[in-house]
């Protein structure tokens, strides 16, 4: 066989092998696309200088360990490529893998300085790290591209937490504009309205992600406080109930609150209910809870009641002022003999003092109570 002979013969064998590497290649890529990874990987394995193909298909099926294999494997036999350095960047992110992720976005930020995307995925990386320049980068990709969301919402999600409330407020507008129906942004615009105490734009921005089939317990905690705040205390039992049965049966503070409400609508016999399983859960502080149970007891004339759970109350916390007034005022409906009354309100001066906050209304008392005894005598 002679050397052009030869020569034809090596070019026609390469042509057959690059066609049936182009074959293999086609059917990995519809495997791939069909989502049937495992299969496209077989057939990828079959071809040379698919390691990046290889690697996304593992990454499909959740095996970030070989995904980033085959992509340090790409990145060796190849040219630099960015989509593949993209792609392996945002899977050590994934696998947290953060000082290599870094170094490869830091990489592609310098190459392509005008891509928002790759500035972007190095915020989060910087993020991550607790490194202070995640900000400026995210700054830096919104003002590549003003239509980026999700710079715009972690610019937003910083200005918030920043209390720049005005700031946030501008932001999450804009995001709004861009998309309504956003979730996040709103779930953000009704937490700057909640910390901000504007009850009810909070309440109704919570009411729309509702709507939206969102559901935490934050959302819920803060709707009820939201309802409470603006006198909707049918609203608040709602979600305070929905708190109760579906997160925590045993967590006080509900249980607290929602009595709170159930007594500013006079519906005393369940107030007193919740306040007493506060009580016995035993985490909120007791003087205050044997203090609002007392409250509910006295608008159910229930005077004997009051009376004993405000001495425990006193017994919980002998500094609440309050708890030691009111000891004595439900002593003045409990007991008959007026003269037994009088040392309750002495004890409350003589820990107070004449700058006690009720001291000039139970100086007061002292005096009627006594110059109703001396006539009485009479």
């Amino acid at each position: 066989m002679n050397r052009v002979s030869i020569l034809i013969l090596i070019l026609f064998t390469a042509l057959i092998a690059d066609a049936q590497n182009a074959s293999a290649i086609r059917v990995g890529d519809s495997l791939y696309a069909l989502g049937d990874y495992s299969n496209a990987i077989q057939a990828y394995e079959q071809t040379e200088r698919s390691e990046d193909k290889i690697a996304r298909s593992y990454n499909a099926i959740g095996n970030t360990t070989k995904a980033l294999e085959y992509y340090e494997k790409a990145l060796l036999r190849q040219e630099a490529n960015p989509l593949t350095q993209y792609n392996y960047g945002k899977l050590l992110l994934k696998a947290t893998q953060y000082e290599k992720a870094d170094s490869i976005f830091q990489v592609l930020t310098n190459t392509s300085p005008k891509n928002p995307e790759f500035a972007y995925q190095l915020g989060l990386v910087k993020e991550k790290r607790n490194d202070s320049t995640a900000h400026s980068t995210f700054l830096y990709t919104y003002l590549l591209d003003k239509n980026h969301q999700n710079a715009l919402y972690k610019l937003a999600k910083y200005a918030a937490e920043d209390h720049n409330f005005d700031r946030a407020e501008a932001l999450i507008k804009e995001g709004l504009t861009a998309d309504p129906n956003s979730t996040r942004f709103l779930q953000l615009k009704a937490v700057v309205a909640y910390v901000q105490k504007e009850y009810h734009l909070a309440a109704s921005t919570y009411e729309t992600l509702l709507k939206f089939h969102q559901n935490n317990v934050q959302l819920h905690e803060n709707l009820a406080v939201s309802y409470n705040q603006t006198n909707r205390f049918e609203e608040a039992i709602e979600q305070y109930t929905i708190l109760i049965n579906e997160y925590d049966d045993k967590n006080p503070s509900w249980h607290f609150s929602i009595a709170k409400n159930f007594e500013a609508l006079r519906y005393l016999d369940k107030a007193q209910h919740h306040f007493e399983i506060a009580i016995l859960l035993q985490d909120l502080p007791l003087d205050e809870s044997y203090f609002a149970l007392a409250s509910v007891f006295k608008k159910q004339q229930a005077y004997k009641k009051q009376f004993e759970a405000l001495q425990k109350a006193v017994v919980e916390n002998p500094e609440n002022q309050a708890a030691l007034y009111f000891l004595a005022t439900a002593a003045d409906n409990y007991f008959e003999d007026d003269a037994s009354v009088i040392p309750y309100y002495e004890t409350y001066l003589a820990t107070f003092g004449a700058n006690g906050k009720f001291s000039e209304f139970t100086k007061q008392r002292i005096k009627d109570i006594k110059t109703d005894i001396h006539f009485n005598k009479n």
